[in-house]
């Protein structure tokens, strides 16, 4: 495996950029990252991907061939459902607007 500059290990087929929360403050993590996606339900994969926790919920997987894939990426935190807010809402509210 390639190593960057710093001497870590880095994988050949594609470059990752990842910012710790506990590196940065929530709000310019938010602004430096944040985007829209419309994702349209699929009648087999559903929506295409499979969150977890809560506050905020986080996308843990991004089924191959589904609608989320390209726009959503594992380790996404999902901030809005139809321009709700659900960063602090529980999960089963989440899973409501999701339905």
């Amino acid at each position: 495996m390639a190593q960057d500059q710093d001497g870590h290990r880095q994988q050949d087929s594609h470059v990752m950029q990842a910012v710790s929360l506990n590196d940065m403050e929530c709000d310019h993590l938010a602004a430096l990252a944040t985007r829209q996606v419309k994702i349209k339900r699929d009648p087999v994969y559903g929506f295409g991907f499979i969150a977890g926790g809560e506050k905020p919920v986080i996308v843990r997987a991004v089924s191959p061939g589904g609608p989320s894939e390209g726009r959503l990426i594992p380790g996404d935190q999902i901030l809005a459902i139809n321009d709700e807010g659900v960063s602090s809402v529980p999960r089963e509210r989440v899973i409501d607007l999701v339905r």
